[in-house]
């Protein structure tokens, strides 16, 4: 028995050896050459959702993918320990291959790397399958809701996307992250272009006469995107109000304190847009 463990010793010696070799002739490591001590890891990650898509790709990308993410690896198999292999890759691992998801973030979202979110702090690695789309670690409005909960919470304002409760509203309905609107797009609230149009587009014109606040600052100029305590999400909950932080120099035959003045959209009724009539007065 003594000889037996002897020579399976040798034998993983000389296997670990030629790894190192392998290494040392700058010949990629492979997912196997992990696989003799992290078999369970290495396979978890082969069957899982990373795993297989890199090997739709290549099977070439998978049998890499170790070396790749937990770099250095020939110090590591050399002397197996914690401290010379990344537990976590290292910021820069997943960009190697997810580049256009990297310069999106930085130009759509640059909140996110300013304050040092991660790739991991949003998404699993793919060593198990959360069960969401894209690798998320939790269901996306729960995740968002993790760092954004003032935003989450307006969701429940009386007057509000219901985040979901009412159709298929979520945080992706008008965020993309990583700045793609359907494949090729940027999802933005601002100018007469925005998301909000997708659902709304009886809102966005084009008119002959449209209302500048909208074409300028978006929807948002008036509306409270997420929910709000009045009416319709306006920012404010007299429409009189938030008319007057624009048109402050109402004429003076408009009287405002005569009932008939405070109401605005009685007689500006096309507060969009209109196509007859620049004053808003008629659609």
């Amino acid at each position: 028995m003594k000889r037996r463990n002897t020579f399976l010793g040798v034998i993983a010696a000389a296997v670990l050896t030629a790894a190192v070799v392998s290494a040392a002739d700058h010949t990629p490591l492979t997912m196997d050459t992990c696989a003799m001590c992290h078999d369970e890891v290495a396979a978890a990650f082969a069957a899982g959702p990373h795993g297989r898509a890199m090997a739709a790709r290549s099977k070439d990308m998978l049998e890499r993918s170790c070396a790749a993410c937990h770099q250095p690896t020939a110090a590591h198999i050399d002397d197996p320990s914690p401290q010379n292999v990344h537990k976590t890759p290292p910021r820069g691992a997943c960009t190697a291959c997810h580049a256009s998801m990297a310069a999106g973030l930085e130009l759509t979202t640059p909140g996110h790397p300013r304050n040092g979110v991660r790739c991991l702090d949003c998404h699993a690695s793919g060593h198990h399958d959360p069960g969401t789309p894209h690798l998320l670690r939790k269901a996306p409005n729960t995740l968002c809701a993790s760092c954004h909960p003032e935003e989450a919470a307006s969701f429940s304002m009386p007057y509000a996307h219901r985040n979901g409760q009412r159709g298929a509203v979520s945080c992706l309905s008008c965020h993309s992250i990583h700045g793609r609107h359907g494949e090729n797009a940027m999802r933005h609230l601002l100018g007469n272009g925005g998301v909000c149009i997708t659902c709304h587009a009886g809102k966005a014109g084009p008119f002959i006469y449209p209302h500048p606040p909208r074409v300028v600052n978006g929807c948002v100029a008036c509306h409270e995107p997420h929910g709000s305590m009045n009416p319709f999400q306006l920012r404010r909950h007299r429409v009189m109000d938030l008319c007057l932080e624009c048109h402050a120099d109402v004429p003076a035959f408009h009287d405002l304190s005569q009932a008939r003045y405070r109401a605005c959209t009685d007689c500006h009724v096309a507060v969009h847009g209109s196509n007859r009539d620049p004053l808003l007065l008629q659609p």
